[in-house]
């Protein structure tokens, strides 16, 4: 069959154009056992005094109807860190395969799934609270002063989280979404230093998970034009 343009453009129109992987949003609540000793300062309040009652009462709601995610946590961190997320990636998915040969040529058969570690990346602010969270969620997996690996799946001490990658469109609207089940971060990206740099610090985190599963249609207070207003200014 010959390749037809108007074929082509036909059908990218009927199905609302192509998908943008700028038009993305990671929702990463922060165990609670990680976010213990972290809290909102009382300078951060003032300065940012509407966000800041908002926030509260946002998370006095959440805790109220039992829906903190996974492990509790700081909805503010989660909040903030979702508007600092540069770059991300929806997961993949393979078969582990073993040769089977019952007669004739050898044919693979699935016996496992297996799920890739992925990245996140995040834009650094004066405060470096990004890296100090993710030094304190590695020391509560394993502490330096003991190297005591801790079981992920405790009650109290779990550092265990469900991350949410969803996918939107030219108008915000969701029209993909998956969970990444009990993610943790396995490592840190070192952060150069250099006296001819005058960018941006960014913070990447390796990230491994369970597994992912489709995620239904997820409320998100991010979901609105000035979520839109943040990326497009971040894209400048």
């Amino acid at each position: 069959m010959a390749f037809s343009p108007n074929l082509f453009l036909a059908n990218v129109r009927g199905k609302d154009g192509l998908a943008k992987p700028c038009r993305f949003e990671v929702i990463l609540p922060v165990p609670a056992a990680v976010t213990s000793g972290t809290g909102n300062g009382i300078i951060e309040k003032i300065l940012n005094f509407p966000n800041s009652i908002f926030s509260d009462v946002s998370d006095a709601i959440s805790s109220a109807i039992g829906k903190t995610g996974a492990g509790g946590g700081n909805a503010t961190l989660s909040r903030y860190l979702s508007l600092q997320c540069e770059s991300a990636e929806l997961p993949g998915r393979t078969f582990a395969t073993a040769d089977v040969k019952i007669y004739g040529p050898t044919f693979k058969v699935p016996y496992q799934s297996q799920y890739n570690d992925m990245t996140l990346t995040f834009l650094c602010t004066n405060d470096f609270y990004e890296r100090k969270l993710f030094d304190q969620w590695m020391e509560a997996i394993q502490p330096t002063d003991t190297f005591n690996v801790r079981f992920p799946k405790g009650t109290t001490s779990t550092y265990l989280t469900d991350i949410t990658i969803i996918q939107y469109d030219e108008f915000i609207k969701q029209i993909f979404a998956v969970k990444l089940n009990d993610a943790f971060p396995i490592g840190i990206a070192p952060q150069p230093l250099s006296w001819g740099e005058e960018g941006f610090h960014r913070l990447a985190i390796q990230m491994a998970y369970q597994k992912y599963t489709r995620s239904e249609e997820h409320t998100s207070e991010l979901q609105s034009p000035m979520y839109l207003v943040c990326r497009l200014l971040l894209e400048k």
